[in-house]
């Protein structure tokens, strides 16, 4: 039987991780890896620090550590299409561990990002 942070994840992900910043703080991605998620699709509205809204489209469940400023795609890696789209940027991260602290729920929140990825580091 799975772990149980894990044994709920049910859909698959395109992650572009954030591994670093250019001179003007936009993220660096690195390749394009498929993960394990359990996606869904949600209309959540949250304030940044400057108290501007921003809706969020989609929570998604993981079972790793999501840097901020990653990009994410709702699919499989060999159905990537040629051009990016629907492509959403990781704004948040939470972590929520069960009762005795042994296991951990990981949640990253989505904003829409746009069709064009960043730097890709190398």
């Amino acid at each position: 039987m799975p772990a149980p942070e894990v044994r709920d994840l049910i859909d698959y992900a395109v992650l572009w991780a954030a591994t670093s910043t250019d001179g003007y703080g936009r993220s660096k991605i690195s390749a394009p890896v498929e993960i394990r998620v359990r996606w869904e699709d949600s209309r959540e509205e949250s304030t940044d620090p400057q108290n501007t809204v921003q809706a969020s489209p989609a929570t998604v469940f993981v079972g790793q550590a999501i840097s901020i400023g990653s990009v994410m795609w709702h699919g499989r890696l060999k159905d990537l299409p040629t051009t990016s789209a629907d492509l959403f940027e990781v704004t948040g991260y939470k972590t929520t561990p069960d009762i005795k602290n042994r296991f951990m729920q990981r949640t990253v929140t989505l904003t829409r990002h746009g069709d064009v990825l960043p730097e890709t580091a190398v």
